[in-house]
């Protein structure tokens, strides 16, 4: 789901060691080094400039893809890196004292690199860059309180990312990831976008199916600069739209999802198909779509980032 918080516009500070600038919400800041992956625009247009390769998926393939269970995303995961809200509840003083208190053993663990002041969590890099983070609250009058709330989680998977949750007034999670060595910052709406993080730590899945086109973006973890790796959007109509279940991860650069396709005939009932898809990225960096039908003829298609020949 894209991003759009209801309520007041409240101030939030958050500073670089560079510098300083306030926004009314995280992802609202927009800086150059942030990699937005809920923002409204990559649900809209292609941003990435090279058509993905395509290949016929093999019927015993497509029949274990179908047949397979659904993979649970990072918040969803029972004992996952999210804030353990089972535990400490969903809001209230008693509620973030829990959180702070299972965040700080996190925190311990960190050897330095994330650490808390009262309201405000910093984050810093060994290049030395640092991102603070502040507590916000605000309360509209005769109507309902907003804010954000920011907890460490420790590092992400096996990659050097430091995560961090956002919990809103009004909204599902989001997930902040910071490079550990240079201070890159990535983020997802993953309380709402079912997200997965390959075994190696090495590649991020996030898909989208409720707003808008239906999106599922891969980006790749490696390297110093978070990068979009893989685009896919499927055009959403009255007759037509596309769902998406993560199947799970073949590889560290293979997955498979199941595309429930719905589509309206003539005489206004729906039809739902099941379509099988694997996404398996080669060693020079490009990737097949591996399917069964011709999906872009059926308006989703996948676009991908500048590749090299495989060696």
């Amino acid at each position: 789901m894209t991003i759009r918080p209801a309520g007041a516009i409240a101030a939030a500070l958050v500073m670089l060691a560079a510098g300083s600038a306030s926004a009314a919400y995280f992802h609202e800041a927009h800086r150059a080094d942030a990699l937005l992956l809920s923002e409204r625009a990559l649900k809209e247009r292609f941003i990435v400039p090279t058509a993905a390769g395509t290949a016929g998926l093999a019927a015993v393939d497509a029949s274990a893809i179908v047949a397979a269970p659904a993979t649970v995303g990072l918040f969803e995961q029972d004992g996952g890196i999210r804030v353990p809200g089972e535990r400490c509840g969903e809001d209230g003083p008693k509620a973030r004292a829990c959180e702070l208190e299972w965040e700080s053993k996190h925190l311990a663990k960190s050897n330095g690199t994330a650490s808390r002041k009262g309201g405000a969590l910093t984050l810093k890099s060994t290049a030395g860059r640092a991102l603070t983070l502040r507590d916000w609250n605000t309360c509209a009058p005769r109507s309902e309180c907003d804010g954000e709330r920011f907890t460490y989680l420790g590092l992400l998977g096996a990659s050097r990312y430091l995560a961090v949750q956002i919990e809103y007034g009004h909204d599902s999670p989001s997930l902040v990831l910071f490079h550990g060595a240079n201070g890159k910052i990535v983020s997802v709406h993953y309380g709402s976008e079912p997200t997965f993080l390959s075994p190696a730590g090495t590649r991020l899945v996030n898909a989208e199916d409720l707003n808008d086109a239906t999106s599922l973006l891969v980006t790749s973890l490696t390297g110093d600069v978070p990068a979009l790796d893989l685009q896919c959007l499927g055009r959403r109509t009255a007759e037509r739209s596309f769902g998406v279940t993560f199947k799970g991860w073949v590889t560290d650069t293979a997955f498979d999802v199941v595309l429930a396709e719905s589509a309206r005939g003539a005489s206004g009932g729906a039809a739902l198909t099941k379509i099988p898809v694997r996404f398996e990225r080669n060693a020079g960096g490009a990737w097949t779509v591996y399917r069964s039908v011709d999906l872009e003829s059926r308006g989703f298609a996948c676009r991908q980032r500048g590749t090299r020949l495989a060696k």
